[in-house]
């Protein structure tokens, strides 16, 4: 095991190489990936309470898949829970510190895959009681947001956790088969960005010029489409702007989607055979409509208790 000081130098000469991190993560020593910046983490803990409360076994008998795991911090507190870990992810640089960390912290339950997260199938990356997918969808196009869902559908078990942006209005739409679905293009990356470019990007897609997000009508009903039991809308542990007064973003939100066997209604069979499409415009938490007064009492009453 390093000593302190060797730790520190090894962090320095990886952050040199390769970047700053994109997440404060504790290490041996009272060392910090980012120094310590004493910013609470609340979407880690939104996440790591899901899988808790609504996998049908304690964390330290999960396996869990952390697509598009950055430097690894979630990856590392499943790890850290006993979880069977398994991170993915595109950028090279993000692989080799999540590696380094979790080397540090002597953890052996975790591992790091250099892969692109729609490669992910269940032939190569076997069954998973969770998947957690935060912050991949919204930098994705949207064919690949629908194949990378039916693919965690595929292989998970139970839980699939998906924290991600939405768009606020129906701007335009894609059509997929018989499905039609709404949200807004976004840009990654400009026309002329090169392959070292993108890869240096850490907080954009990996190589689409765009990606799609979908409203959140259109997002639950792809969440349907791909055959999940129950979808539900996360608010506690509530996530707020890390540690400061207000919501991180308006158009951010966490969805839990549940693989389950659909249970049949005995006195409604109706009930059996009907599959409801959300409209747009439902489901909408924008401010300016007609829920502008209970969103501003909302938000006041925020601020007040942090």
């Amino acid at each position: 095991m390093q000593t302190r000081e060797e730790l520190k130098r090894s962090l320095v000469n990886l952050k040199h190489k390769y970047g700053e991190w994109s997440y404060d993560i504790p290490l041996p020593f009272d060392v910090w990936t980012n120094g310590n910046l004493k910013i609470p983490h609340t979407r880690l803990k939104r996440v790591v309470q899901i899988v808790s409360d609504l996998s049908e076994k304690p964390l330290s008998k999960c396996r869990i898949l952390d697509l598009g795991c950055l430097d690894g911090i979630f990856s590392i507190e499943f790890a850290k829970h006993g979880s069977e870990t398994v991170g993915v992810e595109i950028r090279e640089a993000n692989i080799k510190k999540a590696i380094f960390c979790a080397e540090a912290l002597g953890l052996h339950n975790v591992e790091f895959r250099h892969d692109d997260v729609r490669n992910i199938s269940l032939e190569s990356y076997g069954q998973f009681d969770a998947v957690i997918c935060s912050g991949i969808l919204y930098h994705l196009p949207a064919i690949d947001v629908i194949e990378l869902i039916n693919s965690m559908y595929a292989i998970a078990t139970r839980v699939v956790v998906i924290d991600t942006h939405v768009a606020l209005n129906p701007v335009e739409r894609f059509v997929h088969g018989d499905d039609e679905y709404w949200g807004r293009a976004f840009r990654e990356h400009s026309d002329s960005a090169t392959r070292d470019e993108k890869a240096k990007a850490l907080w954009a897609s990996a190589d689409n010029l765009t990606s799609f997000w979908f409203t959140r009508p259109s997002l639950v009903n792809v969440l349907n489409k791909a055959g999940f039991s129950s979808v539900y809308e996360c608010f506690i542990p509530a996530h707020l702007n890390f540690g400061k007064p207000g919501l991180e973003h308006l158009d951010r939100c966490t969805f839990v989607a549940i693989k389950d066997d659909i249970c049949d209604i005995a006195t409604s069979p109706l009930a059996n055979t009907l599959q409801e499409k959300w409209p747009e415009q439902s489901l909408s938490y924008a401010p300016g409509g007609a829920s502008r007064p209970l969103y501003k009492r909302a938000i006041s009453r925020l601020k007040k208790m942090i």
